[in-house]
């Protein structure tokens, strides 16, 4: 990777780079020194990979397409769901039907944004839900069709009442009907292959248009004059990826940047009080693991199946040495697969706690399994017989570690590794690349979930479980399961916990599922990390824990008076 400083648009010329990149009207309006200040420069550790709602599966993709397409409905300050393009919505037919009021507006290039564009958006992705946009059906979970009742009236039908319905529709984004209409291509295939990014300015709906996009560069949002809600407070936005933290903050300092998303958790003490930057602390939502290809009908290393092996496992790990040494005490040990984000709304199940580090009980489960160790203190699993038997193996597995990490993974790892030779277990590092190379490694052949043993990653769960808990159901294979896990009971009480409209019978089988998944362990939980942001003292106006759930993300920061 190259250095920030390297790229084809260096940072020195980050202010040059969003004249050009904004609209000739707002370019003329920040010629001065002064104006140009207005322009908000975001540096991050992480990147943008698609402007395609179907393929996107980066952190930052979900907060870029927040920003250019429109949502029914958002998290707002607090955090809650609020409104969006919807002024107003109410529920009828015992929650069967949803009507929603639109507020007017156009997109981007003029065209009228009317209830038409939401419709057809989501009877596409209903149409299409068993192929190209399988990726984000989840979020459909209930719904029958939806029509407009005129331009600005939205009318949703449900097939079943569903309790989570205004969480799984905040991440529905609604497209440009005249744009996409037109890429369906042969059985809706032509959706996941459109890319936006390389049409610029990209037709938008929401407060930003994009006028440049850089993988791994620089990407401008100029403000978009036709957004039907408040208006962005800077004269734009220049979101740029970074490899080296250092440099970052190091730009911050010197007043290059206005905000960093993601502070990395050993730069963060180093920066706190030093002049230039204002260092954010607050609790966080990001959920680090160790996974497991955890197919049944995978054909090896199938011991790695059993949740009795895992349990020793998790034994052996020292979370506490991860806290300290990878996250420089800024995370805390965990073990639910929700984040402390779903507490207050009484999701989070209390009883699910992470394992005491004890090195000597996860010895003794793996001998009670009767795993011995060889005379190079490997342990051993024997021979197999039936349909899938395995010969007798050494206890050698390769653990996929990302390179896009917002933490340091090689040293997790070696730390993983260290812990497991304790108990004669070898793990080997498998370069993992990026988010989208690591999923493919990790689901492979093509979505079979066959080849991989483990891998670390990490995520941020939503404040709803639904979706959280839809990732490890045998429908998101290929989608959002990165661990090929397949339980035809725990299915079940998915598509039973959506339906549960009395929120304590809900809660009682979300409770259920997390414990199910605790002792199944097709993860094992390691940390949940703080949210670590910095702004310049020069700004306000930033929420750092809404992220990407929320417009006002990017919308409402602005020079300080």
């Amino acid at each position: 990777m190259l250095s920030p400083l390297t790229r084809r648009f260096p940072l020195l010329a980050l202010g040059l780079l969003v004249l050009l990149a904004l609209p000739a009207v707002a370019a003329s309006s920040l010629r001065s020194s002064q104006a140009e200040s207005k322009v908000m420069r975001v540096g991050t550790t992480y990147y943008i990979s698609s402007l395609n709602p179907f393929v996107g599966i980066e952190t930052n993709d979900s907060l870029a397409h927040t920003m250019v397409y429109p949502q029914l409905v958002q998290y707002v300050p607090g955090p809650k769901i609020g409104s969006d393009w919807a002024s107003s919505w109410k529920s009828s037919n015992g929650g069967l039907t949803w009507t929603f009021r639109l507020k007017k507006g156009k997109w981007s290039d003029g065209v009228p944004l009317t209830a038409a564009d939401a419709a057809w958006t989501i009877n596409t992705v209903l149409k299409y839900k068993d192929g190209p946009t399988s990726y984000v059906a989840s979020s459909y979970d209930g719904i029958k069709s939806a029509s407009a009742s005129g331009s600005q009236t939205l009318v949703i039908r449900y097939s079943r009442p569903i309790a989570p319905v205004l969480s799984n529709l905040s991440q529905i984004f609604v497209l440009p009907k005249h744009v996409w209409s037109t890429k369906l291509g042969r059985n809706g295939k032509g959706l996941k292959e459109f890319k936006p990014q390389e049409s610029l300015p990209n037709v938008s709906g929401g407060p930003y248009i994009v006028t440049q996009y850089e993988q791994k560069g620089t990407t401008a949002f100029k403000p978009n004059p036709n957004f039907y809600g408040p208006k962005s407070k800077s004269a734009g936005v220049a979101f740029t990826y970074y490899t080296n933290a250092t440099s970052m903050v190091v730009d911050m300092r010197r007043g290059k940047l206005e905000y960093i998303d993601s502070l990395p958790y050993g730069a963060a003490d180093a920066a706190n009080g030093k002049p230039g930057i204002k260092v954010n602390f607050g609790a966080g939502s990001q959920v680090t693991n160790l996974g497991f290809n955890s197919n049944p009908k995978k054909s090896r290393n199938r011991e790695l199946l059993k949740p009795r092996l895992k349990e020793a496992f998790e034994y052996a790990i020292p979370r506490r040495q991860i806290v300290d040494v990878i996250f420089s005490g800024h995370a805390k040990p965990w073990a639910s697969i929700l984040s402390p984000a779903s507490r207050a709304e009484g999701w989070l199940n209390p009883a699910v706690k992470p394992l005491p580090y004890s090195v000597a009980l996860a010895n003794r489960i793996l001998d009670s399994l009767g795993y011995k160790r060889g005379s190079d203190g490997l342990r051993v699993v024997p021979a197999t017989t039936g349909k899938l038997a395995q010969p007798a193996h050494a206890m050698s597995y390769s653990v996929i570690v990302p390179n896009d990490l917002d933490f340091n993974g090689d040293r997790q790892f070696d730390i993983l590794a260290t812990a497991f030779k304790k108990i004669g277990v070898k793990l080997k590092l498998t370069p993992g690349g990026d988010g989208a190379q690591a999923f493919e490694l990790i689901t492979a052949p093509g979505g079979k979930y066959l080849k991989a043993d483990m891998y670390t990653w990490y995520w941020h769960p939503y404040i709803d479980p639904s979706f959280n808990l839809s990732v490890v159901t045998k429908a998101e294979w290929y989608n959002n399961s990165d661990t090929g896990f397949d339980d035809p009971l725990y299915d079940s009480w998915w598509n039973k916990q959506g339906s549960l409209t009395n929120v304590k019978d809900r809660q009682a089988l979300v409770w259920k599922m997390q414990a199910y998944l605790a002792r199944k362990r097709p993860y094992i939980q390691l940390v949940v990390s703080n949210a670590i942001s910095a702004q310049s003292p020069r700004w306000t106006g930033f929420q750092p824990t809404l992220s990407g759930s929320c417009k006002c993300y990017f919308t409402s920061p602005h020079p300080s008076p």
